[in-house]
């Protein structure tokens, strides 16, 4: 009998941010072709102010999307965001917990998603499943309201998944007892993140065969690093006589500011803000991009690494979180530390040099479809 999961998070693609957290609705589609689930993923109030009308209710793959409305005070009382969340959800969690016979609970993100899934799990006596992703873990301190409030859940929880050994052990750090955890990396899309033949993908996006791209994918955010990127970008192109470009998918608050770094370095000629783009459209940049960049300052393992490597891109990152995790030792990835320019500079030329391109990926990173067998084999014990 195939069982009846309940799956919480804001980490979640909605008609609002179509394109944020692809990966969990990823891995929510691949687990729906074994169980039958349904999604809630709150949208923030100050959102809706702008995008009034917004669908409520979706269904797609066979899987019922509900997007009731998360009211809370930005950026200030977040040791209060659990209750927030919670009464946010409750009305409409409890109509689905009590209509329909679901077997378990499962969450992402420790504070305040979790914490408020718990509180259903604990009224309706339910097992619950927390996935934990980098941040909601890495940016827990001793001692906080926040941190106590998170190990609760991890000690209310049967399993708390890992997508890294990094924050394994970070949670065993902060008091996490050790049977608790499991470690299950992200998987990736193989139908879309594919090596393809270089020079065609250039052509197709305009791209001249010598020119030396950079790429950027993920949020516009301060501590995805992308000064650092910018900066380093600045001055490779003091130093490398060849044609440059650097290229930034994504969206974020920063958005602006980046523009405007980008003018005051006089740069505008060489760097591109393509905004929100689909997976495939991602795919074909990956594929003709000469290295990718990802300077963050704290990560767990970001799946546009994964997504980056399966389609043969070499890669620049920061050595953070379960970044190193990721390194095969064959060139195609290489390490520096978080908030380097020069480091970062350098690392760019000479991955480039040095890399031939490659479309290996760690052997413990599956296609979505294993990741959902072994999902569900945790959630049966």
């Amino acid at each position: 009998m195939r069982k009846r999961i309940l799956y919480i998070s804001n980490l979640y693609p909605s008609p609002i941010f179509p394109t944020m957290a692809a990966f969990n609705r990823q891995q929510i589609n691949a687990l729906s072709g074994y169980c039958d689930i349904e999604v809630i993923a709150p949208i923030p109030w100050i959102y809706l102010l702008k995008n009034k009308g917004c669908q409520q209710v979706r269904e797609k793959n066979g899987v019922i999307d509900h997007h009731p409305t998360y009211f809370y005070t930005p950026r200030i009382l977040r040791e209060w965001y659990g209750h927030f969340f919670y009464i946010s959800i409750k009305s409409l969690a409890m109509a689905l917990l009590e209509e329909k016979q679901f077997d378990v609970i499962f969450t992402s993100w420790l504070y305040p998603d979790a914490w408020a899934a718990a509180k259903l799990a604990r009224r309706y006596k339910l097992p619950l499943f927390v996935k934990v992703h980098g941040t909601d873990v890495n940016s827990l301190t001793g001692g906080s309201t926040i941190t106590r409030r998170s190990l609760q859940v991890a000690r209310q929880a049967e399993k708390v998944i890992c997508v890294s050994n990094a924050l394994k052990e970070r949670l065993i750090q902060l008091g996490c007892p050790e049977n608790k955890l499991e470690v299950l990396y992200n998987g990736i899309d193989s139908t879309i993140f594919y090596a393809q033949d270089k020079n065609k993908v250039r052509k197709q996006l305009q791209i001249d065969r010598d020119e030396f791209v950079v790429l950027y994918v993920g949020n516009l955010k301060m501590e995805k690093g992308l000064y650092e990127l910018i900066s380093a970008f600045k001055k490779i192109t003091m130093t490398v006589n060849s044609q440059l470009r650097l290229v930034i998918i994504g969206e974020g608050v920063y958005r602006s500011k980046f523009e405007q770094l980008v003018t005051v370095m006089s740069l505008s000629g060489k760097v591109q803000f393509l905004g929100r783009l689909t997976h495939g459209k991602i795919a074909l940049w990956m594929n003709a991009a000469s290295v990718l960049c990802l300077p963050s300052y704290n990560e767990g393992v970001p799946n546009v690494i994964l997504e980056a490597l399966s389609c043969g891109a070499k890669v620049v990152a920061t050595n953070v979180g379960g970044i190193p995790e990721l390194d095969c030792g064959n060139g195609m990835l290489e390490l520096v530390p978080p908030r380097s320019v020069d480091s970062l500079a350098r690392a760019i030329v000479s991955t480039v040099e040095k890399a031939t391109r490659e479309a290996i990926l760690p052997p413990f990173i599956s296609s979505w479809e294993q990741n959902a067998q072994k999902l569900l084999s945790i959630f049966t014990g």
